[in-house]
C-alpha cells in the first residue's frame, strides 16, 4: 500500500509541474518571465459559465483584441456545449467547477475525486481534441483536498484581493480578484488600477467574471467596463501578456524549466536545443527566448524544428536582441543570419527597416552597432547603407 501510495503522489508532482528541479540556460540566453519580455500577464476567468452573455458578449469581444479568457464549467448546470466548443476552438480555455458547484469543505474525499474527475472526463468529452480540461476552480472559493485535485489538474484557481508573483507561491491556490457589483473592482478605473499594479510587481492578475450586464447572476459587471479594460491592456500591449488561465499556467512552468544549450555556432548559422522534464503532452506551449544579434548580421532567420517560428529584433538598453518563442522538447532551434537589413524579420526589406536603421546611423559604438557594423569600424554610414539599399525590396 505505501509503494502504491508513493507511486500516486508522484505521479500527481510530475502531473503538477512542482518539481524541485530548475533548467539551465546558456550565458548568451534569457527567457522572459512572460511572453514576450512583458511585464505581467493578464487572465480573465468567468465562473458558472451557463450564462448567455459570456458566449454572446464576453467571447467575441475577446476575440476582437485576439485576447481568450478561460470558462469554468460546471457539467451538471448543462453549460451550451457547442458554445463551448465553438469558444474552445478558438484558443479559449474549459476548465471544471466540478460536477454540480459543490462546496469542497461540504463533501468526503469520495465525493471529491468522484466531483474532480468526472467534471474533467465530462468536459474533455466535448472539447478534445482542440482543448483540455487541465485547471480547476474551488466553488466558494474553499479550497480543500489539494492532493487529490493535483492527480488530475495542473493547477486550480481560488479568489482573494492579492496579485499573484511572477511563480505562484501554490499551483493549487492560484489567487483571482472577483470583478463586478459585489466589491470594489467594478469601474474601469478600479480594474485598470489593478493592471499597473501588476505590471509594478511583475506579477499576475487573475479577474474573476460571474456574470455580464443585466443577466441574472452573481457580481454582474457592464460589458462596457469590460470592453474599456480591454482596450486598455491592447494600448499597453508591450506591458501586459494577455492570456487564458491554463497557458499561463503552462508558460510559468515551462520558463521555470526550460534548458537552452548552444549546441553549434558556424558564424552565419546557430543551433539551440531547448528543453524541459515536463509532460511534452501537456506542457506545450512556447516560452520567449532572446539573445544579442551576432556582430555583422543585421536580421536573423528563426526555425524550430524546421518551421519558421515568430522572432523579431528587439533593442533592450541599446542592445539590439533577437527574439523569439519556441517550444521546450519541439526540436532543435536555429538561428539564421538573413537578409541585411531585414530588421523586423518579416522577409523583407522595407520602410519599417528603414526607420530601425536610421535609429543607428553615425552612431560609433562598437558594443552598439557591433550587429549593424559590416566593415568593423564601429560606424553606421554609407558602407552599411549601401547594402541595405541591395537588398530593398518593396516601399510602401
Amino acid at each position: 500500500m505505501k509503494r502504491v501510495n508513493a507511486i500516486l503522489l508522484l505521479a500527481a508532482v510530475l502531473i503538477g509541474g512542482n518539481v524541485g528541479y530548475c533548467g539551465t540556460v546558456d550565458p548568451n540566453y534569457e527567457v522572459g518571465t512572460w511572453s514576450g519580455f512583458r511585464t505581467a500577464a493578464v487572465s480573465y476567468v468567468s465562473d458558472a459559465a451557463y450564462l448567455s452573455n459570456l458566449y454572446s458578449i464576453a467571447i467575441p469581444m475577446f476575440n476582437s483584441y485576439g485576447y481568450k479568457l478561460s470558462m469554468f464549467e460546471i457539467p451538471d448546470w448543462n453549460p451550451p456545449w457547442s458554445s463551448v466548443q465553438a469558444a474552445v476552438a478558438q484558443g479559449h480555455e474549459a476548465a471544471s467547477l466540478l460536477m454540480d458547484h459543490s462546496d469542497m469543505f461540504t463533501i468526503d474525499e469520495a465525493e471529491a475525486i468522484y466531483q474532480l474527475s468526472q467534471s474533467q472526463i465530462v468536459i474533455n468529452s466535448y472539447i478534445q481534441p482542440e482543448g483540455q480540461c487541465l485547471t480547476v476552480g474551488y466553488p466558494q472559493c474553499h479550497v480543500a483536498y489539494k492532493d487529490i485535485v493535483a492527480q488530475y489538474y495542473i493547477a486550480a484557481r481560488t479568489c482573494s484581493s492579492s496579485i499573484n508573483p511572477s511563480t505562484p507561491t501554490d499551483f493549487y491556490a492560484i489567487h483571482s480578484l472577483i470583478v463586478g457589483s459585489a466589491g470594489s473592482l467594478n469601474s474601469t478605473a478600479s480594474i485598470v488600477a489593478k493592471h499597473n499594479q501588476a505590471a509594478s510587481s511583475g506579477g499576475w492578475v487573475v479577474y474573476l467574471v460571474h456574470a455580464i450586464d443585466s443577466e441574472s447572476g452573481y457580481s454582474p459587471i457592464s460589458s462596457t467596463v469590460l470592453n474599456e479594460t480591454l482596450q486598455y491592456l491592447d494600448t499597453h500591449r508591450s506591458t501586459f501578456w494577455v492570456n487564458n488561465f491554463l497557458n499561463v499556467v503552462k508558460y510559468i512552468k515551462e520558463r521555470n524549466n526550460v534548458s537552452v544549450s548552444e549546441i553549434s555556432n558556424t558564424g552565419d548559422s546557430i543551433t539551440l536545443s531547448v528543453t524541459d522534464i515536463l509532460d511534452d503532452t501537456i506542457y506545450n506551449y512556447p516560452v520567449t527566448i532572446r539573445r544579442p544579434v551576432p556582430e555583422g548580421w543585421g536580421s536573423a532567420d528563426v526555425n524550430q524544428n524546421g518551421s519558421p517560428v515568430t522572432s523579431s529584433i528587439v533593442l533592450v538598453n541599446s542592445i539590439a536582441y533577437v527574439m523569439f518563442d519556441a517550444v521546450p522538447d519541439g526540436g532543435n532551434v536555429v538561428i539564421s543570419k538573413g537578409t541585411y537589413g531585414d530588421v523586423v524579420s518579416n522577409g523583407i526589406v522595407e520602410v519599417n527597416d528603414l526607420d530601425f536603421f536610421f535609429d543607428f546611423w553615425l552612431v560609433e559604438d562598437c558594443n552598439v552597432i557591433d550587429w549593424l557594423d559590416l566593415d568593423e569600424d564601429c560606424n553606421v554610414n554609407f558602407h552599411e547603407f549601401s547594402a541595405f539599399g541591395e537588398n530593398w525590396h518593396i516601399a510602401p
